[in-house]
C-alpha cells in the first residue's frame, strides 16, 4: 500500500497565495500522484475562515480534476482541519437534527414537519460528484495508513497558547472553561473539539457574511496600523529585542544562506503588488506586506515549539499507544522523522501549499524559507521502513540558491 499525504492547500484564503489553483504548481504535484493507492488530504483543503465557500470551491477545481484523473479506481481520504472544520460541525448538526426528526421532535412550520431530514454526508456526496470513479472516505479526527496515524494537528493550539504571554494563557483558560466546563487542560477528544468549534464557527460565520472577508481584511489592516503606532512608541525596547534576535539568529544559524538584499526587495515588491491586486483595500497599499499568522505559532518560528505542543495532545489522547509513527499538518512546517522531548513517538509533518512569507525582515524571510517553504508531501509506503518527506518545490527555495516562486498570474 502506498499513500500520498498532502495538506493545507487553503483554497480561497485571502491571507496568502493558494498555490494549487495555478497550473505551474499542479504540474509539480502531478508526478507524485502516479502509482499511489490513495491520497490522504490531511485538512485545510478549503479555507472557510478567511475566504468564502464559493471562492474556496472554485479555487479547488483544478486539484480535484487532477486527483480524479490520477486516482481512477483508487481511494481519496479527507480529514478536516480547523479551517474547514465547519464540514465536521455541519455533519454533526445534521445527525442531531436527523435523530430529532426520527423521534418526531423536529420543529414544525404551520403544523407540517420538513419533508426530508438533512443528510449527514453532504460533503461526501460533493466529493463523489467531483471525483467520479474514485472511492471516497471521510475520516476524523484520525486515519491510519500502513500503521501510521494521520491527523490534522489543530488540537495543539491550546497548548501552544499556554506557553505564550500571560494574556494568551488567561484567554486559553477562559476558552477551556466556556467550551469544556473548565478543566485545567483538554483531556479527551470532546474537550479539544469544543475548543476548536468555539473558535472556528464564529470566524466561519464572519467570513461567509456579505462583505465578510473584506471586513476581515480591513480589521487586519487596522491592526497593522495600530501595531506600527505601538512599535513607534516602543522603539527603544524594540531595538533591544531586534539586537537580541539578531544575535540569536547568528547563534542558531537560521540565516545561513541569507537571500540577497536584492532578492528580498524583489519578493517584497511582488507580494505587495499581488496583495494590492487580489486583496484590494481602500487607501494606499503597504510597502511591506504582511500576512496573518496561520496558527497560534508563527510559521517562521523554530519547529520545536509546535512539536512539543502537539506531543502533549498525543499523550493526552493516547495516540502514542496506537502508533509509534504519526503524520500531522496544521503548522505549515514540514518535518521528517522528528522527536519531541518526551516519548519515543516519531513525527512527520506534511507542510503546506499556501505561500505566506514572513517579510518583516530578511532574517524572518530566511527563517520562513528554512522552516515553512511550501510544496511538500509525505509518502507512506508499507514497503518502506518509515514515511518519507517530499519537497516538490525545493529547487525554488532561495536558501538552496533557487529563484523563489514564479510570479502569480495577473
Amino acid at each position: 500500500m502506498r499513500a500520498l499525504v498532502i495538506s493545507d492547500t487553503h483554497f480561497g484564503a485571502w491571507t496568502g497565495r493558494d498555490l494549487l489553483r495555478e497550473d505551474f504548481f499542479l504540474e509539480r504535484l502531478a508526478p507524485a500522484l502516479d502509482g499511489v493507492d490513495e491520497v490522504i488530504l490531511l485538512g485545510d483543503l478549503f479555507d472557510f475562515l478567511f475566504g468564502s465557500v464559493a471562492d474556496a470551491v472554485e479555487s479547488a477545481a483544478g486539484l480535484l480534476r487532477l486527483i480524479a484523473e490520477k486516482l481512477s479506481g483508487r481511494r481519496f481520504v479527507f480529514l478536516a482541519g480547523n479551517h474547514d472544520h465547519h464540514l465536521v460541525h455541519r455533519d454533526e448538526e445534521s445527525r442531531v437534527v436527523e435523530a430529532a426528526l426520527a423521534r418526531g421532535e423536529a420543529p414544525q412550520v404551520d403544523g407540517v414537519p420538513p419533508v426530508e431530514p438533512p443528510g449527514p454526508a453532504f460533503f461526501q456526496e460533493f466529493l463523489q460528484h467531483r471525483l467520479p470513479g474514485v472511492e471516497v472516505e471521510i475520516a476524523y479526527p484520525t486515519y491510519e495508513a500502513a500503521g501510521v496515524l494521520c491527523t490534522h494537528g489543530h488540537y495543539l493550539d491550546p497548548h501552544a497558547r499556554m506557553s505564550g504571554s500571560r494574556g494568551s494563557r488567561l484567554l486559553t483558560r477562559a476558552l477551556w472553561a466556556i467550551a469544556s466546563g473548565g478543566p485545567e487542560e483538554p483531556s479527551c477528544e470532546a474537550d479539544y473539539e469544543s475548543v476548536t468549534t468555539l473558535l472556528t464557527e464564529w470566524l466561519y460565520i464572519a467570513a461567509q457574511m456579505p462583505h465578510g472577508t473584506h471586513a476581515q481584511r480591513g480589521v487586519f489592516a487596522a491592526a497593522q496600523r495600530a501595531g506600527r503606532v505601538a512599535q513607534a512608541a516602543g522603539a527603544p525596547v524594540r531595538g533591544a529585542r531586534r539586537a537580541a534576535a539578531h544575535l540569536r539568529d547568528r547563534a542558531e544559524g537560521d540565516t545561513s544562506g541569507l537571500p540577497s538584499a536584492a532578492h528580498f526587495d524583489a519578493v517584497v515588491a511582488e507580494e505587495a503588488a499581488r496583495q494590492a491586486r487580489e486583496q484590494p483595500l481602500p487607501g494606499p497599499s503597504p510597502a511591506r506586506p504582511r500576512y496573518p499568522e496561520p496558527t497560534v505559532l508563527s510559521r517562521s518560528s523554530p519547529t520545536e515549539h509546535a512539536l512539543e505542543a502537539f506531543s502533549r495532545v498525543v499523550a493526552n489522547l493516547g495516540w502514542d499507544q496506537e502508533s509509534e509513527r504519526i503524520v500531522f499538518a496544521h503548522t505549515h512546517q514540514p518535518l521528517a522523522d522528528a522527536r519531541a522531548s518526551q516519548g519515543s513517538t516519531r513525527y512527520w509533518n506534511s507542510g503546506c501549499w499556501i505561500y505566506e512569507p514572513d517579510l518583516s525582515s530578511r532574517q524572518a524571510y530566511a527563517r520562513y524559507c528554512r522552516y515553512a517553504w511550501p510544496g511538500t508531501a509525505i509518502v507512506i509506503d508499507n514497503s518502506e521502513p518509515q514515511p518519507r518527506l517530499l519537497e516538490l518545490l525545493a529547487d525554488l527555495n532561495p536558501l538552496a540558491g533557487g529563484p523563489g516562486l514564479p510570479k502569480a498570474p495577473a
